[in-house]
């Protein structure tokens, strides 16, 4: 967009210099020709108005000159907005980042390994949706969802959260609210991303099954489908207060059998290229 401005002043300007130098060439080549012929101005057949005379001539000047100069001026107030609302928009992700350490912060002080997997889960969603060739805003807002994705968990007990046995029932019900809770925290959050929405919807499946809302296909947006990959992903890769880790294997395997189905084609694609074309690894 900056690059856009820019090249509009630029164009703005040399529209004024061409217009200004296009008319001192005919004035030049008219007042010849008016010296030279019995004729009337040579303008009259150019343009079909009569601006014999040096009056005239300066009329019409000044009306190109007054043209160009309010392109020009329109243009440079147009980039003067586009770089204050670029400033404010900076400033605005920069007081979003502030707030999602905050809240990591919070959650890591009861729960270490949701922290960890955060911040794993976030690099490997940026890593895919770079992959897919999506434009760099989205990827940071992938990644600042990744980061906070499992925030809604400070809403849920601790003891479940590090308890190193098998959950019930209730408890596993309890641990699938925490996509609702992250988005109840973060849906009033000022932010350029959807970051609220990617969160409630990480945990929801291509063919329906997932949760809260049961979404599927289209109703699941890139970003939450591209961060529920990667979630997935390093879950299973990765220690858990349950179970020891699966390994990345088994991850990769997952993610293989379940493309198309229970997640995006595309995304299932771009994140096995990573890992086993490119040598992807978990930090």
């Amino acid at each position: 967009m900056q690059w856009k401005i820019n090249n509009q002043t630029h164009l703005s300007g040399s529209i004024f210099w061409v217009s200004l130098g296009l008319s001192a060439i005919f004035w030049v080549v008219d007042s010849l020709l008016t010296v030279l012929s019995t004729n009337s101005s040579f303008f009259p057949t150019l343009i079909g108005i009569e601006t014999r005379g040096f009056w005239q001539r300066l009329i019409v000047l000044c009306f190109l000159f007054i043209f160009a100069s309010h392109v020009q001026y329109s243009a440079k107030k147009r980039r003067e907005a586009e770089e204050q609302l670029q400033e404010t928009l900076e400033s605005l992700k920069k007081a979003v980042g502030t707030t999602i350490q905050v809240l990591v912060s919070a959650l890591e002080s009861r729960d270490p390994y949701t922290a960890g997997h955060q911040t794993r889960s976030a690099d490997l969603a940026r890593a895919i949706a770079t992959e897919m060739g999506l434009d760099q805003d989205k990827i940071d807002g992938i990644y600042m969802a990744g980061i906070v994705h499992d925030i809604g968990k400070i809403a849920i007990p601790a003891e479940i959260l590090i308890k190193p046995t098998k959950l019930t029932n209730i408890e596993f019900s309890l641990i699938k609210q925490h996509s609702r809770s992250g988005y109840e925290m973060l849906k009033d959050v000022e932010s350029p991303w959807s970051l609220a929405e990617i969160v409630y919807q990480h945990h929801e499946r291509m063919d329906g099954s997932g949760y809260p809302r049961n979404l599927k296909g289209d109703e699941i947006i890139m970003e939450a489908r591209i961060l529920s990959v990667a979630d997935v992903v390093e879950a299973m890769a990765s220690h858990r207060p349950y179970r020891a880790a699966l390994g990345i294997e088994a991850a990769i395997a997952e993610i293989e059998k379940n493309k198309g189905i229970l997640y995006d084609d595309a995304v299932a694609k771009a994140c096995l290229k990573l890992f086993r074309e490119k040598g992807y690894q978990l930090a």
